[in-house]
């Protein structure tokens, strides 16, 4: 994250894709794309973890964009996008639409979409960057912004949907970011060693073993992880051991620790 500053097609147009599009659909988990031999066309490769554009890795539908972690009042979030078919010695063009239905982000919350967004010359992949903006309104809210992708006369979308398992197909079309300024649930809060997340939690967390939020920006080591969560479980059963048992949010259920500490 850059800081400061089902729809299928329809049967019609599938049956354009060539042979060459259905052995690309057999072995699309392994991003073999280039020997795509159809239609121009593009999609959103954002990954699973860290949303950075890679090959052979798992997609994602959804990324987040946590104003909490950052003092900044604003942020460039970049939509990786990928080509299918041969790169072209001329800059192309992106063409992307808000998706009103599953979008309940307030105009202010970021800047309007540009009418089409430069794929350079000679590239595979690209960015389409979407400003946002921490405004007074968002505090302790989270809010989503959907996004499409556009057939244009540069690219058309051959493909809808990614395989990254046997059982799990994602939508590469369509794209939503969520952005929030509250407490939420980040790479490096381990459900196995912290328990199940809550904005309540998250906080005592902080206090009680000295960290800032941005310290769970990135995936801890196990060990670090563990060491943490033993060391918050201590803490629980000591206030509940004088009295003071610390309940979840609910003000019922009594708040735990991770199962994985010892």
């Amino acid at each position: 994250m850059e800081r400061h500053i089902k729809t299928i097609r329809p049967a019609a147009a599938m049956l354009r894709l060539s042979a060459a599009m259905m052995a690309v659909s057999a072995v699309a988990c392994t991003d073999n794309l280039e020997k795509y031999n159809g239609e121009a066309g593009i999609y959103f490769a954002m990954r699973v973890e860290d949303s950075a554009v890679n090959t052979d890795t798992l997609y994602s539908e959804t990324s987040s964009l946590p104003f909490i972690v950052t003092d900044d009042d604003m942020a460039v979030f970049n939509l990786k996008v990928k080509i299918l078919g041969a790169v072209s010695d001329r800059d192309r063009q992106i063409s992307i639409e808000v998706v009103p239905e599953e979008t309940d982000a307030l105009a202010e919350d970021y800047d309007p979409l540009l009418p089409g967004y430069t794929l350079p010359a000679g590239a595979v992949f690209g960015s389409i960057p979407i400003t946002f903006h921490r405004t007074a309104s968002l505090e302790g809210q989270e809010r989503r912004l959907t996004v499409r992708l556009v057939e244009n006369s540069d690219f058309a979308l051959p493909i809808t949907m990614w395989r990254n398992s046997s059982d799990e197909y994602v939508n590469v079309v369509r794209h939503t970011i969520v952005i929030s300024d509250k407490y939420v649930q980040l790479p490096g809060y381990a459900v196995g060693y912290f328990g199940p997340f809550s904005e309540k939690k998250m906080a005592l967390l902080l206090e009680v073993l000295g960290l800032e939020i941005s310290d769970f920006n990135e995936e801890m080591p196990y060990t670090q992880a563990k060491a943490y969560g033993q060391k918050f479980d201590r803490y629980l059963k000591e206030q509940k051991a004088a009295g003071n048992t610390v309940y979840e949010e609910d003000g019922v259920t009594e708040m735990t620790a991770g199962e994985y500490i010892y």
